[in-house]
């Protein structure tokens, strides 16, 4: 078993264990704030019309979408999306769920450069992180059956194509951490102001957006790990042809 094969496995397990972890973490902040009455006493209805009007966000309209944590924002929709856990809800797990998907309305409105770009690379991405290890695979197998041959430069070509389309993935999970804290900072920055939650639930209300946005951390950390990998079959390959 070759050290970059073992370096991967220890570095697939740190990431998986972190994981777990986020999850947990995210899952008994969300049902901790599940059970407690936001301060104000509004419901996630309430914060997102206030929220949007605050921003002169206009022509967004708030449905109910039946699941838990199905919360979004859909533009080309104009419309924001709030779970059973969320819609008509007054916890500050809502409030705080619902002040974010709010959050990438406003960027939206406002334009924001890395919230478009991570849009233009979203319906490439989901094909591109499903596809692209796969290419690599492929090629692999081509380089592999023309190792007899002097020139197997098709395979390691394959491999190449392969990591640019995984390469779209990891830069679409680049970006989205970003936007993702800055919603929820949008969203914490206005909880505060328009007093949604009372004092002493500003820290847990930061607490829980923080949870959230930490998914997307571990996402671009994996997509990472698996880039690299998909690097090291390819320069494995990428040795034999000389």
């Amino acid at each position: 078993m070759d050290s970059g094969y073992i370096i991967y496995i220890i570095a697939a397990g740190i990431v998986f264990i972190w994981s777990m972890a986020v999850q947990s973490n995210l899952k008994s902040k969300m049902t901790k704030g599940s059970q407690m009455r936001a301060g104000s006493g509004k419901t996630a209805n309430q914060v997102v019309e206030e929220m949007l009007r605050a921003h002169d966000v206009t022509g967004i309209t708030v449905e109910h979408k039946p699941g838990n944590l199905t919360d979004c924002y859909s533009p080309k929709e104009g419309k924001i999306y709030l779970s059973d856990t969320t819609y008509g809800k007054d916890s500050v797990t809502a409030v705080a769920v619902a002040a974010h998907e709010c959050g990438h309305a406003v960027q939206d409105h406002e334009n924001m450069l890395l919230y478009e770009f991570r849009q233009l690379l979203a319906p490439a991405a989901g094909i591109a992180s499903r596809v692209g290890p796969y290419i690599v695979l492929a090629g692999i197998l081509v380089s592999a059956m023309a190792e007899h041959n002097r020139n197997n430069d098709v395979g390691y070509t394959i491999c190449t194509i392969g990591i640019v389309v995984y390469f779209i993935a990891f830069l679409f999970y680049l970006v989205m951490l970003p936007v993702e804290r800055n919603a929820s900072s949008r969203a914490f920055k206005d909880m505060k102001e328009f007093g949604w939650v009372s004092d002493d639930q500003l820290s847990f209300a930061h607490a829980a957006l923080r949870a959230a946005g930490d998914t997307y951390a571990v996402a671009l950390a994996s997509s990472a790990v698996t880039l690299i990998r998909l690097l090291a079959l390819r320069g494995s390959r990428g040795g034999r042809r000389r």
